[in-house]
């Protein structure tokens, strides 16, 4: 069994059914399913696919299948030199891949249960069926949106997309639709403005959504339950938290496993242990997130290893700053990174999205062993394929 089965069985049972809209593209499952009969791929085993946009990578993506390919989606900015490739376990159907934005990329290799298994459980958390009508925006190589994209396909619901990176013309989308997958830079990005009580569903991940964002998120979609999950591409889903008024504030805290999973904390750092992880990950599991676990068991994520700064032996956390500072009304967005000093050995930089200069007001409210060693305003935050604020490249030296 692999994708390509499954799109088939849902096109008999869904055939006239719209199953993706990209722009004004409109496909049903029937009409999809027959532009993947019409395709060609060439190569064996493992194909690596750098697609022109996201049509084109999902009719690619089924096509590999359909003749036992292993497809590989590509980031539309990454080199196959910056590739490392394992190779695929015997009873793999896709790869996916993980990092590239700090470091080289690695292809995960995955069978069809690791996820298909799964979706049940994710369909059910996130609110999405048969009658999901569901946004999504990026490339099908980060693993969240293709992941998001099977499950709705599992469920034989529908998918909108656009290959505009625009919030304006995305909200036109929202008035037809009933759920959002969005990571949490995009929904940083959307306009205040704006009420849609036709959304049901809203979930995000692969970053912490601030207090700020979410508090305007379920002001702007007051009927929507909104979702954010912990995960790794290893590790697939891990915990979800269910945002309320009462958890708001509380950042940091993911929530508690999801059903079949389990967590634990061995010296600071998350470990997982379930079935659905990728090809070759022994578990319990360990991807260098660092977290524990609050009184009523809720998983406190305290960051990622590459995420700690020693500064003159006082550690810090940059999405523990990053939070902090945007708690500061005016800021809109913001990102530490790590900076080599002389003296110090290490120190961090903040690039602070706001309209005016607020170095006083950031100094009077952020702790004075936090304070950045420099603070740098700009107007706004690069994004890598994956839609995740990306901190490599000229923009961050």
């Amino acid at each position: 069994m692999n994708f390509y089965d499954l799109l088939k069985n849902r096109t008999k049972n869904f055939g006239e059914k719209i199953f993706l809209r990209v722009d004004e593209k409109i496909f049903t499952y029937r009409n999809f399913l027959q532009k993947v009969d019409s395709a060609e791929i060439f190569g064996d085993g493992e194909i690596f696919i750098k697609p022109e946009n996201f049509l084109d990578g999902a009719i690619k993506f089924f096509a590999a299948q359909k003749s036992g390919k292993i497809p590989i989606l590509l980031h539309s900015k990454i080199n196959f030199s910056e590739i490392k490739n394992p190779g695929a376990a015997p009873g793999c159907v896709i790869g996916v891949l993980t990092g590239g934005s700090t470091g080289t990329a690695k292809i995960l290799y995955r069978n069809y249960a690791s996820w298909a298994d799964f979706f049940p459980e994710q369909n059910k958390i996130f609110k999405t069926d048969e009658n999901a009508k569901i946004f999504i925006h990026g490339s099908l190589s980060f693993t969240g949106n293709l992941n998001t994209f099977l499950a709705i396909l599992y469920a034989g619901g529908t998918i909108y997309t656009t290959e505009k990176f625009s919030p304006g013309i995305w909200q036109k989308i929202f008035a037809e639709i009933n759920s959002i997958y969005l990571v949490p830079a995009k929904l940083s990005i959307l306009p205040p403005d704006g009420e849609f009580k036709n959304i049901r569903s809203i979930f995000t991940g692969s970053q912490l959504l601030n207090e700020k964002k979410s508090r305007v998120l379920m002001k702007k979609f007051p009927a929507a339950e909104i979702f954010v999950y912990y995960g790794a591409s290893e590790l697939n889903f891990v915990t979800y938290k269910k945002i309320s008024p009462e958890n708001i504030d509380d950042v940091k805290n993911l929530g508690k496993p999801f059903k079949g999973v389990s967590v634990e904390i061995r010296d600071g750092f998350i470990f997982v242990e379930n079935k659905f992880g990728a090809a070759g990950i022994k578990m319990p599991a360990c991807v260098g997130d660092r977290g524990n676990f609050d009184r009523e068991g809720n998983l406190i994520f305290e960051g990622r290893g590459e995420d700690f700064i020693n500064r003159g032996g006082v550690k810090f956390s940059a999405a523990d700053i990053e939070s902090r500072l945007l708690k500061i009304p005016e800021i809109e967005n913001a990102a530490v990174v790590k900076i080599f000093d002389e003296i110090r050995g290490e120190n961090f930089r903040a690039y602070i999205v706001a309209g005016e200069n607020l170095r006083k007001k950031i100094r009077r409210t952020i702790n004075s062993l936090e304070i950045p060693g420099e603070i740098v305003f700009v107007k706004f935050l690069p994004l890598n394929d994956c839609g995740k604020i990306s901190k490599e490249g000229d923009f961050f030296e």
